[in-house]
């Protein structure tokens, strides 16, 4: 039964000789700890760093008379070329400084196989290690382990790998002994490793295939089990096209979602700050509703007490007093021609009759009665005045208030 996953810690998948592949795990201040057995690389639970697996890698070694390591690069990407090992796709170059010395640098390039498997392009891949980079070696040994049926094989100098690769056969046969041995050989006579210690077997190896490679090496052999994996310091620059393109698209939906997501906010905001208004105003609402209820009865109190105030207006107010009016009306009263025959004066309507020489006349008289500020309480009106066999005119003025009558009780 495989551990609990952790999502905050890292994770690392490699592969394992019978296919499968293996999740590991790194607690910041542990060793690395297995979690469980994956058919898939792609079925991590969480983003993960893969350990690429030798087939799926090239490595270069090579002296180079130089320790500017800003053109590192450049002169082992030129090498690479001259050898034909750099493909098409313009996969970035990974490098690693193995050793210096004065005016020479011992450096490791690193490039992927032109075609890279579809069962390790999957978007939760975010780092790329070659598998070599991913063990604690030992010194100065060959180290051979089984990787997807393959013979992967490691040098190292001191405690770094100086070039990793897989055997051409699948089993420690003889052929992949005389394999190993032309290796052990090249890498001495180009100055790549020191005088080799022993070979390492990692897994499972029969005790036909130690003493094959004893033989053929004449180096010590030592068998152990395949050892936990660690992360290497230096990040390596192995991200494969394919998977950076899943990674463009992840970004590009991660932006896309928090524009949702913040046009959502917005939305939300701009509701809630609309429903705050609504309850205010209702509430402020219901505040006028209570108040205007509770001063209704001092409302409608007020309005009676103006009511009966302006019925005794009349009987109170100078300017209504009848002379008062009838002193307003005479004043307007022409020096001939027109005079009045009675004013009276019944609850509240004014009725002011007279003589005129002529209609005309009546019509002015009428007139400025209704511009008289002092009797624009009154709605005044005037039929057509009665015309006499000698021309003059009788007319007939009716004023009713404005506002109230008075009611005679």
């Amino acid at each position: 039964m495989g551990r609990k996953i952790d999502k905050s810690q890292t994770h690392l998948v490699r592969t394992v000789d019978d296919g499968d592949w293996e999740l590991w795990s790194f607690p910041e201040t542990k060793r690395a700890q297995f979690v469980r057995r994956l058919s898939h690389p792609g079925d991590a639970p969480y983003e993960t760093t893969v350990a690429l697996p030798a087939n799926r890698t090239i490595s270069f070694p090579a002296w180079l008379a130089t320790n500017d390591q800003a053109v590192l690069p450049e002169m082992l990407k030129l090498r690479l070329e001259q050898n034909g090992l750099l493909g098409k796709n313009n996969n970035p170059i990974d490098v690693r400084i193995v050793e210096k010395r004065e005016n020479q640098t011992l450096a490791l390039a690193t490039v992927l196989q032109p075609e890279f498997p579809k069962e390790l392009t999957f978007e939760k891949a975010i780092r790329f290690e070659p598998s070599a980079f991913t063990f604690a070696l030992p010194q100065d040994r060959l180290i051979v382990w089984r990787e997807k049926g393959h013979l992967a094989v490691t040098a190292t100098r001191g405690r770094n790998p100086v070039m990793f690769q897989v055997l051409s056969d699948n089993e420690l046969s003889e052929s992949a002994g005389l394999e190993l041995r032309c290796m052990a050989y090249q890498l001495q006579t180009q100055n790549l490793c020191d005088r080799l210690l022993g070979v390492t077997l990692w897994g499972d190896f029969g005790r036909d295939e130690i003493e094959r490679v004893e033989k053929h090496l004449d180096l010590k052999v030592t068998h152990d089990t395949v050892p936990p994996p660690v992360l290497p310091s230096d990040r390596s620059k192995l991200l494969p096209q394919e998977v950076a393109l899943l990674h463009a698209k992840r970004r590009r939906r991660h932006r896309i979602r928090n524009v949702i997501l913040l046009l959502l906010g917005l939305y939300v905001f701009v509701v809630l700050a609309l429903l705050a208004s609504i309850a205010w105003q209702t509430m402020v609402a219901d505040n006028l509703r209570r108040q205007i209820a509770g001063q209704a009865p001092t409302v409608k109190a007020i309005q009676g007490t103006a009511d009966r105030w302006t019925q005794v207006q009349w009987a109170v107010d100078p300017k209504l007093y009848a002379v008062e009016l009838l002193n307003q009306v005479s004043g307007l009263l022409p020096p001939d021609g027109l005079r009045l025959t009675a004013f009276e004066s019944s609850n509240g309507k004014i009725v002011i009759k007279g003589e005129a020489s002529n209609p005309p006349a009546a019509f002015k008289f009428s007139e400025d009665i209704k511009a008289n500020p002092d009797l624009q309480m009154f709605n005044w009106e005037m039929p057509n005045p009665s015309l006499r066999a000698d021309g003059r005119a009788d007319f007939n003025i009716e004023g009713v208030p404005k506002v109230a009558k008075i009611e005679q009780k």
